[in-house]
């Protein structure tokens, strides 16, 4: 653990050359520098398969979110024989979670609290395009050719926005991961799945978000979505940080896009003053679902810069984004067909393979 905690571990006879690329990789992700370095992922392609570069980068953006979230809200660790029961296996029980999803689905809520000023306007118009266009580091999946797994959960999932994005894509190298965080993130970015601020509002977030992270994969598709929400010209300048568009927004957004660069920067639990202001704005509820949703954001960041994601034509970008509305029907029905095609059997875990087919000579 100390190896890891310093740059001991790039020389530690304590970690095998696999595990010394999985935590180079994991602090370039973490660190947001990944994207550019072209050797730290050649090291890592020369342990590890496309899925399992996509499930390691997901496992890093994972923990990512779980930092911002808890660091931000400064939440106190359990007591010692609470955090023994977590931590007595890295196992889980698919059953338990298979379980977890039916019980979602029987308690259904009839009707989900309205969302506040929701506008449900049709999407478009420009968004910042990225300065190169670099091949994805791992090839995007197609449902046609994918196996069974992969493609069951692609075409369920284009069922959400109604289209197939490249990020669904790309999770679908690891569909049994990627099937229960596509609708958590569909949920957090859209009306009428639970979230009681304002679709103006959590898209002003998100873009400050991605502008922190310089994210341009859904810095694209959330401005497209932030025009749905009513948003103009000026509304998404003042998402930049450091924006001298301050008049486009109200004291309340300005305070939720303050929250949100700390957050994202993961230094709002050393900012007392920036929280002090958000909660002038905002109940304790409203500031748990910010912070959540900039975590989450940050999240997807950090996969699809590492991974370099690349956009799709401008078409689809507005078919996926053309309306903040989400149907609660669509994410009951997804979930249903998660159920339906539960595994019999799971992939085994494959912890000593050092040489995969896909990698690097």
């Amino acid at each position: 653990m100390q190896a890891i905690a310093s740059d001991a571990y790039l020389d530690s006879a304590h970690f095998t050359a696999r595990e010394r690329a999985a935590v180079l990789w994991a602090e370039h992700v973490a660190k947001n520098t990944a994207r550019e370095r072209d050797d730290v992922f050649s090291e890592v392609q020369r342990h590890f398969n496309d899925a399992e570069v996509v499930e390691l980068t997901a496992v890093c953006g994972l923990f990512g979110q779980s930092n911002r979230f808890q660091d931000s809200m400064r939440l106190p660790i359990e007591p010692p024989h609470e955090v023994d029961k977590i931590r007595a296996s890295v196992r889980a029980d698919p059953e338990r979670l298979r379980a977890y999803i039916e019980r979602l689905i029987e308690h259904w809520p009839a009707a989900y609290p309205a969302a506040a000023d929701v506008v449900r306007a049709e999407g478009g118009g420009a968004y910042p395009a990225p300065a190169t266009a670099a091949l994805p580091r791992v090839p995007l999946l197609d449902p046609a050719t994918a196996p069974y797994a992969s493609a069951q959960f692609m075409n369920a999932a284009r069922q959400l926005p109604g289209g197939l994005s490249n990020a669904v894509r790309l999770w679908a190298h690891t569909p049994h991961v990627g099937k229960l965080f596509v609708p958590f993130v569909f949920a957090f970015e859209r009306d009428g799945a639970g979230s009681q601020l304002p679709a103006r509002l959590r898209m002003l977030v998100l873009l400050r978000t991605h502008h922190v992270h310089a994210a341009t994969y859904l810095l694209a598709h959330h401005t497209v979505l932030a025009r749905a929400a009513g948003l103009g010209d000026a509304q998404l300048a003042a998402a930049v940080p450091a924006s001298a568009a301050r008049d486009a927004v109200t004291g309340a957004e300005g305070a939720a896009m303050a929250w949100a660069e700390q957050v994202a920067r993961n230094t709002a639990k050393r900012d007392d003053g920036v929280f002090s202001e958000l909660q002038q704005h905002f109940s304790a509820a409203q500031v748990v679902e910010l912070t959540g949703l900039v975590a989450i954001a940050s999240n997807a960041d950090l996969i699809y810069n590492a991974l370099r994601v690349p956009l799709e034509s401008p078409a689809e970008i507005g078919a996926l984004n053309h309306t903040v509305a989400a149907d609660a029907a669509r994410i009951k029905a997804y979930l249903q067909s998660v159920l339906a095609d539960w595994p019999q059997q799971w992939p085994a875990l494959d912890a000593g393979r050092t040489a995969p087919e896909s990698a690097a000579p």
